[in-house]
């Protein structure tokens, strides 16, 4: 059996996760390409689609195969908290964004603007209940 099909741990995922955070922050990774990158690694179940994410990327890698414990952060990096893409939290992020729909069809069926206070209002119960 090849290293790379053994299956890996949650606490080695959320290495690889804690690593992708410091390069995104470090700007060598766009946002667009850190988020394909952080769904990847929360998906991942072997070794070698971990790996995968980090050839062309300097240190920090995540340790796969050591004994893993919660990755600890490096002095140097800034502290960033990685949450994990939950169902929840895409419904969230989808009524977030209709909100503006929302609130347009709200208007054309009262025809009156407070409907349009819907956005912000949306947006922070979203917010309180996402937390």
């Amino acid at each position: 059996m090849d290293d790379g099909d053994i299956r890996i741990s949650n606490a080695e995922r959320e290495q690889a996760l804690s690593a992708l955070a410091e390069h995104h922050a470090a700007g060598r990774l766009d946002a667009d390409e850190y988020e394909d990158r952080r769904g990847r690694a929360t998906d991942a179940v072997v070794r070698r689609e971990i790996t995968e994410l980090f050839t062309d990327l300097p240190e920090p890698h995540p340790q796969l195969g050591a004994s893993v414990t919660a990755p600890a952060p490096s002095p140097s990096a800034p502290q960033t908290t990685v949450p994990p893409a939950t169902t929840r939290s895409k419904l969230a992020r989808t009524l977030v964004s209709l909100s503006p729909f929302i609130a347009l069809a709200a208007f054309f069926l009262t025809r009156q603007w407070l409907a349009f206070l819907l956005v912000p209002i949306i947006a922070i119960l979203v917010k309180t209940f996402d937390d």
